[in-house]
């Protein structure tokens, strides 16, 4: 896991931390800080998957989730379906933290995962690695697998949130369909470590993100 906004991972790794700095960055150079806004949209070539599976955990709405799915069909051109809920993941909470180990998460995610369709789990507890004192989100993209939590995007308006839950969907599909983070703070590719850069976020992906992705400019 890198310490620094500079490293850079190979392992397909991708956190949003709640911290000074990104982590894990999988498809960017160690020299990737420096490029200008966008270029940062580098892609390890990836098959396209016939759709995206969502998963909500304890009590995410199913409204919620379908608007998400919607958001992941509109920026990323590729469909969307919504899997069975889950209860609240009792095996990855950590009682000294009063937080839940994301990468436990991840391994549950991944366990669902009917190949080659990517997971996106979206989830109502506060998220943790052991290098940091929060998520917001993390995706292992070898793994097939993304989570990202409401906890710390969830003080506001009703349609605040969904919009909010909208874009770290995209987001985390971004990762595992390819996507790095992205420099652009109004791409959904940018790193989200609080609520506000969320809501600076568009709603999908920047032109060079798309670009990656095979995706025509809107």
């Amino acid at each position: 896991m890198s310490r620094n906004g500079s490293e850079a991972s190979s392992n397909g790794r991708t956190a949003d931390f709640g911290s000074a700095y990104e982590g894990s960055n999988p498809s960017a150079s160690a020299s990737s800080a420096a490029k200008p806004a966008n270029l940062r949209a580098e892609v390890r070539p990836l098959a396209r998957p016939p759709h995206v599976l969502l998963v909500a955990f304890g009590s995410v709405s199913p409204r919620l989730v379908s608007s998400a799915g919607e958001a992941v069909a509109e920026a990323l051109e590729i469909s969307a379906k919504i899997g069975p809920s889950l209860d609240r993941p009792q095996y990855a909470f950590n009682k000294d933290r009063g937080q839940y180990h994301a990468t436990s998460i991840l391994r549950r995610l991944a366990s669902l995962r009917s190949q080659p369709v990517p997971v996106v789990g979206i989830i109502d507890v506060d998220l943790f690695l052991p290098d940091a004192p929060y998520v917001i989100g993390e995706a292992d993209r070898d793994a097939g697998a993304a989570v990202f939590s409401l906890v710390r995007l969830g003080h506001a308006d009703p349609e605040r949130v969904k919009k909010r839950a909208r874009v770290e969907t995209v987001h985390g599909a971004g990762h595992l369909l390819g996507l790095s983070h992205c420099s652009d703070f109004r791409c959904a590719m940018f790193v989200s470590r609080d609520a506000a850069d969320s809501d600076r976020k568009g709603p999908g992906p920047c032109a060079s993100c798309r670009a990656a992705l095979g995706l025509a400019a809107k």
